[in-house]
């Protein structure tokens, strides 16, 4: 006798959605974020203006006098109690004929380049020191770290002065 076969079910195939099926897709979703990103409220960003908690300095002797570096490097850690002064090196410059003290901001302002950053400002403002004593140079190999680095000019008896303004 012959067997009965039992009927085939009928396999359904999923058919690829092909190039088509994809674009709708992605063109959906794509829709949704834009409507979703339209309605939900946006958060201004803003720059803070504050001032870093440590400024890593670096103190060159560009005057001259002997123990100048080390009177500012005391002076500097005894004037902010906003911020903490790591000075981080003490030296003589390479000549000793700076007339004014010069502050050099050896990174620049990360979010707006070509600005000063806020360790730079804060220091030339406690050595009470003009605009046109403050610049940018920033290191090629900033090993230490260094925020910002001063030259202690002929006039580091005022900019002494102004530091110290700040302890009292």
């Amino acid at each position: 006798m012959p067997t009965r076969r039992s009927p085939k079910k009928k396999k359904h195939k999923i058919k690829s959605p092909g190039f088509a099926g994809w674009a709708i897709i992605f063109l959906s979703v794509f829709i949704v974020v834009f409507v979703v990103s339209i309605f939900t409220p946006r958060s201004d960003v803003s720059v803070s203006k504050t001032t870093p908690e440590v400024i890593r300095i670096q103190l060159l002797n560009g005057c001259g006098i002997k123990g100048a570096a080390e009177e500012m490097a005391r002076a500097f850690m005894e004037s902010s109690s906003e911020v903490f002064f790591d000075v981080i090196d003490k030296a003589n410059a390479k000549v000793y004929n700076f007339e004014k003290t010069l502050i050099l901001d050896r990174k620049g302002n990360p979010i707006n380049a070509g600005s000063f950053s806020s360790a730079a400002v804060f220091v030339a403002g406690l050595l009470k020191s003009g605009p046109e004593q403050l610049v940018i140079q920033k290191l090629a190999d900033n090993l230490l770290d260094i925020d910002v680095t001063v030259i202690i000019g002929a006039d580091y008896k005022s900019a002494m002065n102004g530091l110290l303004s700040e302890v009292q």
